[in-house]
């Protein structure tokens, strides 16, 4: 179901690029993603022109770049509410390690207020999930699968081209059965 390689990614985002082990468990939801918002389309009518198949990898590449952000900003915000994850993967209590007592002195770290668009999908599921559709509309609409169909639309039945035409059985004439000639 792989839409893109890991070099093919590394291709795109460079020294930006997450590290392989990501990209392995990123790329399978990033696919999932774009198989559900084109009803499974790519699954038997993938892109035949380059560009559009083009389109397609960039897409994916594009969703395994944002959910490795949101990850990232879970990470940055649980670190800085006081939790560590230990080896096994639990989170714990940041435990105190020293305490000086001799001049005392306490400080605070002021927090930027701002908020990008990946902090806040990464806070609101109803976000996260726009962002992901708003990007494969960005990347795929007007894109048409092998039949030539809109790799977006979501009509039913869905028009191939290729098949062959059928009637509806009103359509069709009704034979008369014949009856047997008497000898």
């Amino acid at each position: 179901m792989g839409y893109v390689t890991y070099d093919y990614y590394k291709s795109i985002y460079g020294e930006d690029s997450i590290p392989e082990t990501d990209f392995n468990r990123l790329s399978w939801e990033a696919c999932r993603k774009v198989d559900a918002l084109t009803l499974n389309k790519l699954k038997f009518a993938f892109p035949t022109n380059e560009d559009d198949a083009e389109a397609v990898r960039r897409c994916v590449c594009k969703l395994i770049e944002i959910a490795g952000q949101i990850e990232a900003a879970n990470k940055r915000v649980t670190e800085g509410q006081g939790y560590i994850t230990d080896e096994s993967g639990a989170l714990r209590g940041k435990v105190v390690s020293s305490v000086s007592s001799g001049s005392e002195s306490i400080s605070y770290t002021a927090k930027a207020e701002q908020s990008t668009e990946i902090d806040e999908a990464a806070r609101d599921p109803e976000k996260r999930e726009k962002l992901y559709r708003d990007t494969v509309r960005e990347y795929l609409s007007l894109v048409p699968d092998s039949n030539g169909v809109n790799l977006l639309y979501a009509g039913i039945p869905y028009p191939r081209r290729n098949a062959p035409i059928s009637r509806p059985p009103e359509d069709k004439p009704v034979e008369k059965p014949t009856e047997p000639e008497e000898s």
